[in-house]
């Protein structure tokens, strides 16, 4: 992965940190991601502010990853598993902060 970057490791653990197989779907996921940028549109990859996309991995456990494009460079912002249909207020905030820390 030469352009996805994580804006804070925190997340990476996190995501490092789920079970085997939803690790690679994850990872797996996110180099696709790298090769395809904005382009893997949906339903992988949707908009859901001006600046940040939501990646998504559906399976038995759903995890939810934030990101954001800044030129050809991708961010991961923040990840979460999601439980619910709509994204969890504070976790969108969480994402909506850190873009104040992209380069």
């Amino acid at each position: 992965m030469n352009r996805v970057k994580f804006l804070r490791d925190d997340t990476y653990v996190f995501l490092k940190s789920l079970n085997l197989n939803l690790a690679i779907k994850v990872f797996g996921l996110l180099e696709i991601l790298d090769e395809l940028g904005v382009h893997l549109g949906p339903p992988k990859l949707k908009k859901i502010t001006k600046e940040i996309y939501e990646l998504r991995i559906v399976g038995k456990t759903s995890v939810r990853i934030l990101c954001s494009f800044v030129g050809s460079e991708m961010y991961i912002l923040h990840a979460f598993i999601k439980k619910s249909q709509k994204i969890p207020r504070k976790e969108l905030e969480t994402a909506v902060h850190r873009l104040r820390y992209l380069p």
